[in-house]
């Protein structure tokens, strides 16, 4: 089944969670591949913070399996671009979360990850390693 099929298949909010998961992935790649990671970091949370509560509750597997379909068409969608972008969309529906950052040097392999977490729960980037946690990003609710 193609994508535009798939998509005119979705219900009208699935559409519209689908179309801003593509934009904002876009949005923060662009941002990142232009500016610094500190001016990416305060303009997510500025963005955030501008959102009125939407009065629509998305539920929050939703708003990360339409992150997960927009990374795929957006190259280099890393997970510091869906973390920063799901910020975004997450703040938007009503879901307070924190953005993660840590690093691992299992093996001697250093890599660093971004996840999103809401209260104690992964909702986004979940791993199978185990990162140190080197910066939390809360924008306050």
């Amino acid at each position: 089944m193609s994508i535009i099929s798939s998509f005119i298949k979705l219900s009208s909010q699935d559409k519209m969670v689908a179309i801003e998961s593509l934009f904002w992935v876009m949005e923060v790649r662009f941002m990142l591949w232009l500016f610094p990671f500190s001016f990416v970091q305060k303009r997510v949370q500025k963005i955030a913070s501008y959102f009125s509560r939407s009065d629509m509750k998305v539920p929050m597997n939703r708003i990360r399996f339409m992150i997960h379909m927009a990374s795929r068409y957006v190259p280099r969608a890393t997970c510091l671009v869906q973390a920063l972008a799901g910020y975004i969309l997450f703040s938007k529906y009503g879901y307070h979360t924190l953005i993660k950052i840590g690093v691992s040097n299992e093996d001697g392999v250093f890599e660093a990850h971004a996840w999103l977490e809401y209260g104690e729960n992964v909702v986004l980037g979940e791993s199978e390693k185990d990162y140190k946690t080197i910066l939390d990003i809360d924008g306050g609710s």
